[in-house]
């Protein structure tokens, strides 16, 4: 039986992989080939089990698709800040204020920076993979300087719903509770198979 000691040395910070699809473009066509799929099951004379003819090409297509966009993905893995680190974390992104000392409505909300805070918690966050700045400039966008020395904006390839999976991601690492996880599927078949 380990004790308490043993379990404190043992213990890590809570991790959580979000894997995000960096081929985009493939998603329309992944959904018209689903589409065109879907109406020639509805057709009549289709048999939706049998799979012949143009409704097995049709999902043929379709699952290369979904494979490919599979290929396309990325599963970033990313690891809570201990406290002392997750306050000075904090502290680097005040909240920004006015002349007068008003606080930005961006920012009221939840006391930080949000136009440099989100950015730079995904990279904090991120354990794998390893990524450099030019990598991070090209998923998060950002600002580089050209080749005649002027400021250029770089858009990035995450869209918002992307971002903000990895960011809330990063967030409830550092700010909800760890709790004992429980799998469904896995107490339905160890509760009903035989041993």
């Amino acid at each position: 039986m380990s004790t308490i000691k043993d379990k404190i040395k043992a213990g890590s910070l809570p991790e959580k992989t979000v894997p995000v699809c960096l081929n985009g473009a493939l998603v329309g066509e992944f959904e018209a080939a689903d589409r065109q799929l879907q109406e020639a099951l509805r057709r009549p004379g289709s048999d939706s089990l049998d799979g012949g003819g143009d409704t097995r090409e049709l999902a043929q297509r379709t699952e290369d698709l979904r494979q490919r966009m599979l290929d396309g993905s990325v599963d970033f893995r990313l690891r809570a800040m201990g406290r002392t680190r997750w306050r000075k974390f904090i502290a680097a992104h005040p909240p920004r204020q006015d002349d007068d000392g008003t606080l930005d409505p961006r920012d009221r909300n939840i006391g930080i920076n949000v136009d440099t805070f989100y950015p730079a918690l995904i990279r904090a966050s991120v354990v794998d993979p390893e990524l450099d700045d030019e990598d991070w400039l090209n998923l998060l966008g950002g600002v580089r300087k050209g080749e005649d020395g002027e400021d250029e904006d770089v858009e990035g390839i995450l869209t918002s719903r992307q971002f903000d999976e990895l960011a809330s991601a990063a967030w409830d690492l550092n700010r909800d509770t760890v709790d004992v996880p429980f799998s469904r599927a896995a107490s339905r078949i160890l509760n009903s198979a035989p041993e």
